[in-house]
């Protein structure tokens, strides 16, 4: 298999096609003390400057359907959409420049249960657009654009490899990814859209990097606009219709000053021949979805009425976070004394400055405070199924919380065990769970704890061994809601985890491997109470000690079959990291 990785572009195509083609032939004790951060200390210093939100907000519009479609059944109430950059509604345009997320109706698509794994086919590229310009993106069926567009490229013919991604691959098992990020690489054939932007440190100027004709990221426009300079990375794009883009955190438990954005040049690789960038950990570095709106906003205590300086367009349940309210969680707060937290609409809004909430503000008053749209759409929430994977530099990890891709509390407050579902990468072992040896262990992030698995009645799961020797690392992890358990597991819930080298063989369970199956979530840990949120480089609540590389990672409605797992790490393998 390492000279698979290794061969020529069309070898590499070839044999990528005969293993889809075979998928297509397949049918604790929980940590105590505060919030995963007992014994912090300062990972590896790589982050730039501290940068802005990334660029004009927009408020957004409704979204419709268009975009790729996901199937399954209808799920049970997502987290609402957000407002911001990128528009999600129908296929995407913009290779450059911010446009809308529109809003989103609640509710995502199901997927409780593991599916049966489905044949793959390759995706096709859109109409290019040849720059012309977008009105908030390319607007899906039934909705209204979001305001503010960038001009849109791409399409067939232009960015985007026409190759199998990995989302091609869960799409075709019915277990669409409703989240999916790389600057690495587009993880949908189709996809010809931005993968992340650059900020310059000269004169904070913005560039989105955009997907090149192989289907990986076109470096040579982030080299060029950051010449003389330095340059950091302040919002990684959702290539799913949802738009579920990845910002610089504003604000969380252990990071009340905010995050900073990765440096733009500090983990350089090769992949496919091609010179690329991951995301480092450093000083504060974190990364969580949500987007500001437009204006300001005025709030009174004990008031549920808000009014926005600029007129908003939201759906009903939107999650909203005010910066005032940040002050009322300073440090040393919690769990008593901190009282920050999601309010919610309590009706949807239509270019209106007057906003109605689900329950009186309890926060600190203030007549011009910013405010957070932290919502996003299709993410697992409750006991949903899903399923997580990322790539990892192998040799890079630490032996703090936490260095995690996944799905978590909205707030960035620990929102108590269960709230959060997210893969933790690293040797950390501060709140008595540990695999293994002496790590790194892939684990399962699941609030208060790195769980590398739960047997015998411990969260110390010596079948879950260390993960060495592997230059750059596949971590899986697939969640089942726990009435779709195997026989012994619906009453405790199970998750799975699984790992593998990047560029070369198959995944591997890393704990219950002996039968290759599912095993019980810890006690106190179903059924999950998942939020939707997703985070990166951090812990749900911030916790900002962890070390690691990042390259790409997706998340889907409902977890697949071992075939599918496998045809994912194949392409991974394919894509051809260290190459």
């Amino acid at each position: 298999m390492q000279g698979f990785a290794s061969a020529s572009p069309a070898c590499r195509c070839l044999a990528l096609a005969i293993a889809l083609a075979a998928v297509g032939a397949c049918s604790s004790t929980p940590g105590s003390g505060n919030a995963e951060q007992m014994g912090r200390s300062n990972g590896t210093a790589s982050g730039g400057s501290r940068a802005g939100s990334g660029g004009s907000a927009a408020s957004g519009g409704t979204s419709g359907s268009g975009g790729r479609t996901a199937s399954g059944t209808t799920g049970s109430g997502g987290i609402i959409g957000s407002g911001g950059i990128i528009g999600s509604g129908g296929a995407r345009a913009g290779a450059t420049g911010d446009s809308a997320d529109a809003g989103v109706d609640a509710g995502g698509t199901g997927g409780a249960g593991q599916r049966d794994d489905a044949g793959v086919t390759g995706g096709s590229g859109g109409a290019a657009s040849g720059g012309s310009k977008a009105a908030g993106g390319a607007t899906g069926t039934g909705g209204s654009t979001g305001a503010g567009g960038r001009s849109g490229s791409g399409g067939a013919g232009g960015p985007g490899s026409g190759a199998p991604g990995p989302c091609d691959i869960y799409q075709a098992a019915s277990t669409p990814c409703v989240a999916a990020h790389s600057t690495v690489r587009a993880l949908y054939g189709a996809y010809a859209g931005p993968l992340y932007q650059v900020q310059r440190a000269s004169d904070k100027a913005t560039k989105d990097i955009p997907v090149g004709p192989s289907g990986f990221a076109d470096t040579s426009v982030q080299d060029a606009f950051c010449t003389g300079t330095t340059c950091t990375i302040p919002v990684i794009y959702d290539q799913s219709p949802n738009g579920n883009h990845l910002r610089v955190t504003w604000f969380a438990y252990w990071l009340q000053n905010g995050g900073n954005p990765a440096s733009a040049t500090a983990a350089k690789i090769s992949v496919g021949g091609h010179r690329v960038y991951g995301i480092k950990s450093g000083t504060n570095v974190a990364y969580r979805t949500g987007a500001p709106l437009a204006g300001t906003a005025s709030i009174s205590k004990g008031s549920a009425t808000v009014t926005f300086s600029t007129a908003q367009t939201l759906p009903a349940n939107t999650p909203l976070l005010f910066v005032a309210n940040a002050k009322d969680c300073p440090s040393n707060s919690w769990p008593n004394s901190c009282n920050f937290k999601a309010y919610s609409t309590a009706a949807a809004v239509n270019g209106a400055t007057t906003v109605t909430l689900t329950a009186p503000y309890s926060g600190t008053s203030s007549a011009s405070t910013a405010v957070w749209n932290v919502g996003t759409k299709g993410i697992a929430t409750g006991d949903q199924a899903e399923a997580e994977y990322s790539v990892f530099d192998g040799k890079t990890f630490g032996q703090y919380c936490c260095f995690d891709y996944g799905n978590s509390e909205i707030s960035g407050i620990d929102e108590g065990n269960a709230t959060m579902e997210a893969i933790s990468w690293g040797a950390d072992t501060q709140f008595g769970q540990s695999g293994g040896g002496s790590g790194p262990w892939v684990a399962a992030d699941i609030e208060n704890g790195m769980y590398e698995g739960y047997e015998n009645g411990s969260a110390k799961v010596p079948s879950n061994t260390s993960v060495t020797g592997f230059p750059y690392v596949t971590a899986m992890l697939k969640g089942l809601s726990a009435p779709d358990c195997p026989a012994g597991l619906t009453s405790s819930g199970c998750f799975a985890l699984k790992a593998g080298n990047a560029t070369t063989g198959k995944l591997a369970y890393k704990w219950n491997a002996t039968t290759n199956n599912y095993g019980a979530r810890p006690p106190g840990y179903s059924p999950q109470k998942k939020e939707g949120a997703i985070i990166l480089a951090t812990g749900g609540d911030g916790s900002n000690t962890g070390v690691g590389i990042w390259f790409e990672g997706a998340m889907t409605m409902g977890a697949p079959g071992d075939a599918t797992d496998d045809a994912v790490q194949a392409n991974i393998v394919a894509a051809g990291y260290g190459h």
